[in-house]
């Protein structure tokens, strides 16, 4: 086989793989976790039940999919950040650098009634009201601030155990959640919601500034 012909064959299996994602996260959205099978996924994305395996093992793993590798490849973009940077800086950075990677933004992928959810928001979502993929993100959450700590550590020379950095890297973590769910509710009550990732940046920001803002009723003001 030629390289051109893998190259073809790779992003056939890419576009298979993302389109078995944004089916099933429509089916979520739609008709519930629980009352959505592998089968009805298949259907949707016009594959067979074998392709559904070849890249999936059960059904919160193509819940989660893109949640975990975005959280991953968040966590390396940070990472790739200069020195010097301010943690929303390299957060607002990294953003940027996702998008580039093409990871769908709120703003890009709609589903059926028109209203933007990403798979990343959908996977968090779920985690509310479903015991195993809840397990999961819990899983992915902790490596995911364990590697923002020892970044934020490193990077401003505190030493081992410090608790500045465990600050830090809780504060870049939990914005992401509230960024889900805030999102969550300003799609219900708005036709032309700002992305989650604005959110999330904005959420950062208010971190970053201390808690005195939202007590005085200041922010973004």
């Amino acid at each position: 086989m030629t390289q051109v012909e893998t190259n073809r064959r790779e992003r056939k299996k890419a576009a298979t793989r993302a389109r078995i994602i944004e089916e099933a996260t429509t089916l979520f959205r739609r008709n519930g976790y629980q009352s959505t099978t592998i089968e009805d996924i298949t259907e949707a994305a016009d594959v067979a039940p074998r392709t559904f395996y070849s890249y999936f093992d059960a059904k919160v793993d193509v819940a989660l999919a893109q949640f975990e590798e975005w959280a991953h490849r968040h966590v390396e973009a940070m990472e790739a950040r200069p020195p010097g940077e301010t943690p929303v800086e390299m957060a607002a950075g990294a953003l940027e650098a996702l998008t580039e990677m093409g990871y769908a933004t709120s703003r890009r992928l709609r589903d059926q009634h028109g209203i933007p959810f990403p798979p990343i928001a959908v996977a968090v979502l779920l985690s509310e009201t479903e015991p195993e993929v809840a397990g999961r993100v819990y899983q992915v959450m902790v490596s995911f601030q364990t590697r923002m700590t020892e970044l934020f550590r490193s990077r401003l020379g505190y030493p081992i155990g410090a608790i500045e950095p465990r600050i830090i890297a809780a504060s870049v973590t939990a914005t992401w959640f509230v960024a889900v769910y805030g999102f969550a509710d300003v799609v219900a009550g708005t036709t032309d919601p700002p992305s989650a990732d604005e959110l999330g940046l904005a959420g950062l920001t208010a971190y970053s500034e201390g808690m005195s803002p939202l007590w005085e009723g200041r922010l973004g003001r």
